[in-house]
C-alpha cells in the first residue's frame, strides 16, 4: 500500500479496513461486522512484489484462540457499509483495499473467497449494487447475488478471453493493466 499510495494513504486504509500485521509478515484482514464486532480474521502472506505467497498457507485468527469460539465470517469491510454509499463485492481482500482507492464512489467489500458467498452473509449488506466476480466465477457469483439485482462486471472475463488478462485474475489485474497501457500510451 505504501508503494502505491504513500505512508499517509495507507496508514487511512490500514485504520478504515482494519488491516494487522501477524508475527511472521503475515497480514491480518479482520472480519468486522456492521456492529463493530469481530468476527474472525483471515492471515495471509505476501511477496514484496505484492503477490500471494502460495508456499505459506493462509489461516484463520479463531482456529488459534479457543476450539470453542462461536465462529461466524461475514465480508471483508462489511463495517464500512451504509445504506448511503454503493456497495461493490469482489473476492479478494487485498482487491478490495485497493479498488477502494482507485473507486471511492463504492463501499468495497471483498468475499475472501469465491466460495464464501451465502444469503446469511448477503442478508447483512445494506445494499449490493455491483459485483466484480473474478475470471471464471461469473456465473456462479450471479446466481448466488440475484436477490440483490446487482450489476455484474463482465470485464474480467472479456479481458481473459481477449488475451489481456491471465486466467483467475481479477478486476484490481484489469485495472492495473489499463493503468500500465494508458501511461505507455502517454509516454509515446
Amino acid at each position: 500500500l505504501v508503494k502505491l499510495f504513500g505512508i499517509e494513504k495507507a496508514y487511512q486504509l490500514q485504520e478504515a479496513y482494519n488491516i494487522g500485521t501477524a508475527k511472521g509478515g503475515g497480514t491480518i484482514f479482520w472480519q468486522q461486522d456492521r456492529e463493530q464486532n469481530i468476527r474472525t480474521a483471515k492471515v495471509m502472506y505476501y511477496n514484496s512484489n505484492g503477490r500471494r505467497n502460495k508456499d505459506r498457507m493462509s489461516w484463520f485468527v479463531h482456529k488459534r484462540i479457543r476450539a470453542d469460539f462461536n465462529y461466524r465470517q461475514c465480508f471483508f469491510g462489511l463495517h464500512l457499509t451504509t445504506p448511503a454509499k454503493p456497495v461493490a463485492l469482489c473476492e479478494s481482500e487485498k482487491t478490495a483495499i485497493i479498488m477502494s482507492v482507485f473507486e471511492p464512489e463504492y463501499t468495497w467489500i471483498a468475499s475472501g473467497g469465491s466460495e464464501m458467498i451465502n444469503d446469511e452473509r448477503l442478508l447483512e449488506l445494506p445494499r449490493l449494487d455491483k459485483v466484480f466476480a473474478d475470471n471464471g466465477q461469473h456465473e456462479k457469483w450471479e446466481r448466488k447475488t440475484r436477490m440483490f439485482l446487482p450489476e455484474m462486471d463482465i470485464s474480467v472475463d472479456e479481458a481473459v478471453n481477449n488475451g489481456i488478462l491471465k486466467e483467475g485474475d481479477d478486476i484490481l489485474d484489469l485495472y492495473l493493466a489499463r493503468e500500465k497501457k494508458n501511461e505507455l500510451n502517454l509516454a509515446i
